[in-house]
């Protein structure tokens, strides 16, 4: 199964915080937007400069970032996507939730035949409404 992956999952992951995906050890593949690395790389960050990563947890975590983003295909963040996020949806979205969600939908749109429907990830329940307004199956929500 595959799945579009947001930054709550992937931060999680990475920072160990429950709850984890439990579906995440059975994906056969991750579709992100360029968002993804943003998001995570800001709140590392963050993590760091407010002291909760000492400097080695800090690159560490880094490292474990870009290497599970290696693993995922991106979708291109272009003027289609954003003028998508930019449209309503049947609940309330947030700026980059939005984009994600645009995001998930191109790739969607775009899938060959006979790959498995895409799964939506994330943790954020707003997120999740959303996603499962526009036909997703949601997990980890």
């Amino acid at each position: 199964m595959i799945a579009y992956i947001d930054s709550s999952v992937l931060l999680r992951l990475v920072l160990n915080q429950p709850p984890t995906l439990v579906e995440w050890p059975l994906l056969t593949g991750g579709i992100a937007s360029p968002l993804l690395a943003v998001e995570c790389h800001r709140t590392l960050d963050r993590y760091w400069r407010e002291n909760l990563l000492t400097d080695e947890v800090y690159a560490a975590k880094r490292q474990e970032t870009e290497t599970v983003l290696s693993r995922l295909e991106r979708v291109a963040l272009d003027d289609t996507i954003l003028r998508v996020a930019a449209q309503p949806f049947p609940t309330i979205v947030r700026t980059l939730d939005a984009i994600h969600l645009a995001s998930a939908i191109a790739y969607r749109a775009a899938q060959p035949g006979d790959e498995r429907p895409l799964l939506f990830a994330t943790h954020d329940t707003q997120l999740a409404r959303a996603a499962r307004a526009m036909n997703f199956e949601v997990i980890g929500a």
